[in-house]
């Protein structure tokens, strides 16, 4: 069930209205789009 109506990256793009901050584990669908490589790991910081 999802938590907030959209949820971001914190200190990322996104308008939110809720943000985490990362790495964090996507287990299932990524209903939030946090995980863009599909390894897993939502919200990692990227160079």
């Amino acid at each position: 069930m999802p938590i907030a109506s959209d949820v971001d990256c914190a200190g990322g793009s996104g308008n939110g209205p809720a943000y985490v901050q990362g790495p964090v584990r996507v287990i299932g669908t990524d209903v939030y789009g946090l995980d863009h490589d599909n390894d897993g790991v939502g919200c990692e910081q990227r160079d």
